[in-house]
């Protein structure tokens, strides 16, 4: 070398040569680069793989072995030359002596001349590793393509494509930001699948996956070399084994229903034994948590506690508690705090023992609704209402409860909320579902009906609109919307 960056003029030469060499490689052809030194020769063959990556494979061959098998006559010249791959019919040859003043090297060059017509290059640069530069820095013959899936007409339907990350031509360096949107993907997570194309078909050139969170990402793809695509934006990215027909085994042919915006109206029961109401609301706190977190569909939170009417005199009855209304989850939480601090408000005597103030909570959420529906455009919201006990009725009948001191109808206001556009029920029973259940709980829980000691969270939230069903996964990344 003349310098620390600059190449000698045979070394140039013998680059400029292979690089020629290797692009004009077809998917049937081959470049056999012969290197000739002192102590032996090295055979480099390269071909194009499916995807129409340049690849190479070397095998080297010592003078000392080749003489001590075969002497150096007619057997040892035959024996070289089918080391070298020689004669190649079809393929492009490029010899290469780094040792000229090596008489067994002239030797040997001489009988690979004579064997087939090739170019020759002197140069003394590391034969291995300009091959491997040459490799790296081959343009792309094919374009790499990011699998995606996208909307395809209405109902959700989806299809699946691909997304340009390489163009022909592009070199190792390249990089390609792109949005996308990940939906959950199931036991692997979303997979970012690279793939080149012969004709219509795809062909599976790599696959990472990650479970990450559902919603948007940035994510970058960098051309570290032909064949190989690092990425970065999704976080936990790993190899994925999986061939190509076992990514599109479970394919879904639909966008599983988005979840948000939504509002959540947590109206928890409060009254009774503390160990119970302690139960309830730690399923609310459970309920909320699991929610939030996707912090882009995370619903709005409405927090709600009632408990016993009180028909004594001497104790004044305690209303419905709004504790949060319309708040981020994390209001809603510090909300929950507040209530488990104080626990149950009653015990029973001199409150109903029986029944609640679920007709009062009702009044309550219309009455809320129906303020926030004056001022805000409608959306969807859904009552999750978690207890056990009866309403009172708005006036004596043959149940004996007593009747709500309000005289709220529950059954007028449960058939307006019903009424209400993208309003859902949720409800979380103390009681089992073939129990004594009052029939109001058919209606609390119409949507989605749990016991407390045996909650699904998944399917109680994907049953009230508020998550995917845990079934429902995507494999692939979505296009952004606005791309």
């Amino acid at each position: 070398m003349t310098g620390d960056n600059v190449p000698e003029p045979g070394e140039d030469l013998l680059r400029k040569a292979l690089a020629r060499a290797v692009a004009g490689l077809t998917a049937t052809g081959r470049l056999v680069v012969v290197e000739v030194a002192a102590d032996g020769m090295t055979t480099f063959e390269i071909h194009r793989d499916e995807h129409g990556t340049a690849l190479g494979r070397r095998w080297p061959l010592q003078w000392i072995t080749l003489t001590a098998e075969h002497g150096w006559g007619e057997e040892a010249r035959q024996a070289l030359l089918r080391a070298a791959g020689l004669p190649a019919p079809g393929s492009e040859v490029v010899v290469v002596s780094s040792s000229p003043e090596s008489a067994t090297a002239l030797q040997a060059l001489e009988w690979l001349r004579e064997a087939r017509t090739a170019q020759v290059f002197a140069t003394t640069a590391p034969i291995t590793g300009l091959v491997r530069d040459v490799l790296v820095g081959d343009p792309l013959c094919r374009s790499y393509d990011l699998v995606v899936m996208r909307p395809a007409g209405a109902g959700g339907r989806l299809e699946l494509a691909g997304k340009l990350l390489f163009p022909v031509g592009a070199r190792a360096g390249t990089r390609t930001e792109l949005a996308v949107r990940c939906e959950p993907g199931g036991e692997h997570g979303t997979a970012l699948a690279v793939v080149t194309r012969q004709g219509r078909e795809p062909r599976l050139l790599s696959v990472h996956s990650a479970r990450v969170a559902p919603g948007p990402y940035v994510v970058t793809a960098e051309l570290v070399r032909p064949g190989r695509v690092r990425f970065a934006g999704l976080p936990g990215l790993a190899a994925d084994r999986r061939t190509w027909e076992e990514l599109l085994a479970d394919l879904p042919d639909r966008l599983p229903p988005r979840t948000g915006p939504a509002h959540l109206i947590c109206a928890v029961e409060v009254c009774g034994p503390d160990v119970k109401v302690e139960e309830r609301l730690g399923r609310a706190r459970q309920m909320i948590a699991f929610l939030s977190g996707a912090p882009a569909d995370a619903p709005r939170v409405s927090l709600v506690a009632y408990g016993a009417h009180s028909f004594d005199r001497s104790v004044p009855d305690r209303p419905v508690e709004v504790v949060a209304w319309q708040a981020a989850p994390e209001a809603a939480l510090k909300g929950l705090d507040t209530l488990e601090d104080r626990g149950a408000v009653t015990q029973g005597y001199p409150y109903h023992p029986h029944a609640a103030q679920v007709e009062d909570m009702l009044a309550t959420v219309a009455a809320r609704l129906n303020r926030s529906m004056s001022t805000s455009p409608p959306g969807r919201h859904v009552l999750l209402t978690i207890g056990d006990r009866r309403p009172h009725p708005m006036r004596a009948d043959r149940s004996g409860v007593l009747p709500c001191p309000h005289r709220h109808d529950w059954r007028s206001l449960l058939a307006y909320l019903e009424h209400l556009p993208g309003m859902a029920f949720g409800a979380i029973c103390d009681q089992p579902e073939d129990g004594p259940q009052h029939r109001i709980w058919r209606h609390l829980g119409a949507r989605a009906l749990a016991h407390l000691d045996a909650l699904d969270l998944q399917g109680l939230a994907a049953g009230l609109g508020l998550a995917v069903p845990a079934a429902a996964h995507v494999p692939f990344p979505l296009l952004d919307e606005t791309e």
